[in-house]
């Protein structure tokens, strides 16, 4: 009993001096020797076998339209291994899914291969971040060796090699049937894994020895082989079984016996557990001394490496850039400071560069409003021209790693705060203008942008416009810890890219919005009292809804002129739903659809945003149901497909952007 409780606090030890080392294994530049993935030998493993992943949905990954648009995993096969209902689609954040695994050893190296869409930004380090230490940096360089690592560009297809590894023959004759890979959690601890997984952190040790050369830790970075002897199940996380110790069934007799005995060898015990104490807590200061050194000198590596800081940029002044916003210079200090600790993604422009993309600010560049269309380093931009003393209002502390990754919702990518009256904030660029643009000809239609054509959206674009709204919204009401309401949702501020995908705009400007409601999108609710809650980012959602629905405008007049008859949308779906005539509705709806459309799947739209517009706030879905509705119009629209593929417009604009000035 010494010798064996004199193991598992060497055991113990071992594990929490190398758990420093957890981040080293993520890094591109790791010389962990699993870094590259668990080794296999094809005379003793498996060639191939069927296995398990645990992921922890994120910021990332929170629904099963996520995880099957970004990682091309089948959402049926993950509903199946997860027991859920065919209806689910949005997930609770840091809840366990079981990820069926296809591993294979190749090349010496155990792997399960998935393919990867990317998000703009993206970089092999943050994937291997999101996927919460599955995979690596490293492995993934190794298996796209020549896609450049930092800064990817939007859907690029990448091999991402998820961790996994098959019994070895003497493991499965240990009753090993599989290895679950497991990607350890703050907290974690062996005796815990053990209690859940019904098993002893002797086997999970011995596993993940042979496996991985003897380095591995329990770092929230890291992943460990948990031998299962069958298939995981998700109530093992919640309701942990009893290990099996293996102590054999002890008479009343041979228990009094040892109580007498156990006195002596607790004796031993406690000073055998005093020594090892004392020599982990020797130790552990060493390592952390260690690791505190490599930290600060890994620093100023970091600081001359001019790559990394193009992804760490954040908001900031420089002492020849001090601007007095009527007196609240501390509170934009304070924001710029609290923006920095949410590792931003914001870049710094300068006046002159702002100026030379936008030809001086000249008209021909106007999109609508302040924003202009430029061009910095090749890529376009959109630009808006703001008041200084309004930089203030801006919700920097926002614009985290996670906001910049979302796909839809619209990049903050820098800034331009000068001295004069007028600065700038420079956003993503939106090649095919706003929703409201294309419903209602706004006037990206008429300038140069988009040339003047008879373009419209088809049925199919819009159902995904309003599902990929939705999603922005499920992530800022659901996700986003504080909750975030945007409180200025309407078509004009929802920007369509190249591929037609939704992406919402003015986030983070919720202050700006106080004496500019756009009128037809406002909630009952805001009008007898400020109140400012998800279920109004709703009703403004439900409104959009209809506009795509009717192709009509949020408000409009009866006669058809300007005055004070003007009825809004949302009063005119309520009338003619209540109508119960078909017809009514059918000659509502957009008629630059024709015939091309699903009738059913309008009324069920049509229902869905009445819903949104409900006068009681009680009474509105609320974003996640939304998005479960909308995703099964969708997969019904699209006849089940794996992949939601959006069919071409009825025809292609024409962009200036792809004509501008090549001196920019």
């Amino acid at each position: 009993m010494i010798v064996d409780l004199q193991f598992r606090a060497i055991l113990f030890f071992f594990f929490v001096t190398l758990s420093a080392l957890g981040e080293d294994l993520l890094s591109c530049e790791s010389k962990c020797p699993v870094a590259s993935g668990y080794r296999c030998d094809r005379n003793v493993h498996p060639l191939q076998c069927g296995t398990f992943a645990i992921l922890r949905t994120n910021s990332f990954y929170y629904s099963l339209f996520n995880l099957s648009s970004y990682l091309g995993i089948n959402r049926y096969v993950l509903g199946e291994a997860n027991g859920f209902s065919p209806d689910t689609e949005f997930l609770a954040i840091d809840q366990p899914l079981i990820i069926p695994l296809d591993c294979k050893c190749i090349g010496g190296l155990f792997e399960s291969e998935i393919t990867k869409t990317t998000i703009k930004g993206e970089s092999f380090y943050s994937i291997a971040q999101s996927l919460e230490g599955l995979t690596t940096c490293k492995a993934i360089q190794e298996k796209n060796p020549n896609v450049t690592p930092w800064g990817l560009s939007e859907k690029i297809l990448l091999s991402i090699p998820l961790r996994c590894a098959c019994p070895s023959p003497d493991e499965i004759s240990l009753q090993t049937k599989l290895l679950l890979s497991y990607p350890v959690k703050q907290g974690d601890t062996l005796a815990a894994l053990a209690i859940s997984f019904n098993t002893t952190a002797e086997r999970i040790i011995d596993v993940n020895r042979k496996s991985g050369g003897g380095s591995f830790s329990l770092s929230p970075a890291s992943t460990l082989l948990i031998p299962l002897e069958g298939k995981p199940k998700l109530g093992s996380f919640t309701k942990p079984q009893q290990p099996n110790l293996g102590y054999p069934a002890a008479s009343i007799a041979s228990s009094k016996i040892h109580k007498k005995k156990s006195k002596m060898r607790m004796m031993r015990v406690y000073i055998a557990v005093a020594v090892v104490a004392f020599v982990a807590i020797v130790a552990l200061a060493a390592v952390l001394l260690f690791y505190f050194l490599k930290r600060k000198r890994d620093n100023s590596r970091k600081e001359g490496d001019t790559e990394l800081q193009k992804l760490s940029l954040s908001v900031r002044t420089t002492s020849e850039k001090k601007v007095s916003f009527d007196g609240s210079q501390n509170d934009l200090d304070g924001q710029i400071i609290d923006a920095t600790s949410h590792k931003l993604l914001v870049e710094t422009y300068t006046i002159e560069e702002i100026k030379k993309a936008t030809e001086e600010l000249d008209s021909s560049n106007l999109i609508e409003d302040s924003v202009f269309h430029g061009r910095i380093s090749g890529k376009n931009l959109a630009i808006k021209q703001m008041e200084t003393c309004s930089i203030s209002k801006v919700d920097f502390g926002l614009f985290n790693d996670a906001i910049h990754h979302h796909p839809n919702i619209i990049r903050l990518l820098g800034t331009c705060v000068t001295e004069g009256p007028d600065s700038f904030l420079v956003f993503e660029y939106a090649k095919n203008g706003s929703l409201k643009d294309w419903l209602h000809g706004g006037l990206a239609m008429k300038n140069q942008f988009i040339a003047s054509c008879d373009c419209f959206l088809t049925w199919n674009q819009r159902l995904r416009i309003c599902l990929d709204v939705a999603t922005a919204l499920q992530f800022m009401h659901h996700i986003m810890d504080p909750i975030y309401v945007h409180r200025n949702i309407k078509s004009r501020n929802i920007f369509l890219d190249e591929e037609f995908k939704a992406k919402v705009g003015n986030f983070g400007m919720s202050r700006f919005v106080e004496d500019d409601v756009a009128k037809g999108y406002l909630a009952p609710e805001c009008l007898k009292r400020e109140i400012i809650a998800p279920s109004i980012d709703i009703f403004a959602f439900g409104v959009i809804l209809l506009e795509v629905l009717s192709g009509q405008t949020p408000t409009s007049s009866c006669n058809g002129t300007e005055g004070e008859d003007e009825v809004a949308l949302s009063e005119k779906i309520k009338v003619i739903l209540e109508s119960e005539n078909a017809e009514e509705l059918r000659e509502w709806v957009d008629s630059a659809l024709g015939e091309n459309y699903s009738f059913d799947a309008a009324v069920t739209l049509a229902n869905l945003a009445r819903a949104c517009v409900e006068e009681e706030p009680s009474l509105r879905p609320n974003a996640g149901e939304i998005v479960e509705k909308l995703s099964r119009l969708v997969e019904e629209l699209l006849e089940g497909e794996e992949q939601l593929i959006l069919s071409e417009s009825s025809c292609k604009p024409l962009f200036k952007a792809e004509a501008t000035s090549t001196t920019m």
